[in-house]
């Protein structure tokens, strides 16, 4: 199992905005093969900032939504501030 954290920081002021998109992004992500969540968070202390949480079965299913991601992720450009802070983990039994 492959965990994901992928931290984005919006365009300041568009916070929700970015949330919405991701949360359409979303109910798209979770009907892949091998995806198990994709959850959208938006921090308590900066309505700007958003953490996404994902899990895959494993490394094909993750490179089948890294290829998914091009055509769903096209339309975030004007919201994110920067280029997300995304980081990998294996879940240790």
């Amino acid at each position: 199992m492959i965990g994901i954290t992928a931290v984005m920081t919006a365009t300041p002021g568009q916070g929700d905005q970015l949330v919405a998109a991701m949360q359409k992004i979303a109910a798209e992500v979770v009907k892949e093969e091998g995806n198990h969540c994709y959850l959208v968070h938006q921090s308590l202390d900066d309505a700007d900032t958003l953490l996404i949480y994902e899990q895959y079965s494993d490394e094909a299913a993750l490179q089948a939504h890294r290829e998914h991601m091009k055509e769903l992720g096209g339309g975030l450009k004007g919201l994110l501030a920067g280029r997300p802070d995304v980081k990998l983990f294996a879940l240790k039994d």
